[in-house]
């Protein structure tokens, strides 16, 4: 990869990730969302503020969960009738 921590040349590699995407992910976490630091992905507690880091764990919504009961309901009362 043509990548030397400053600049990105493209036309070395053009099937590999752009500009952007190195600037993007050249960082090893995320910030705070309290102070600001920049914490590692896998971290839990902010190192400098002490802030408890949650993950999104990807839980439905609940309007979604309403939204899937009312479309099964419908299913089944179109089924029944």
């Amino acid at each position: 990869m043509a990548y030397d921590g400053d600049t990105y040349d493209d036309s070395l590699d053009p099937e590999g990730p752009s500009a952007e995407d190195v600037a993007r992910f050249d960082r090893d976490g995320s910030a705070c969302p309290s102070c600001g630091s920049e914490v590692y992905y896998d971290a839990s507690v902010c190192p400098i503020c002490g802030e408890l880091l949650t993950p999104d764990t990807g839980k439905t919504k609940p309007w979604a969960a309403i939204v899937a009961g009312v479309v099964l309901l419908a299913f089944v009362l179109i089924y029944v009738l």
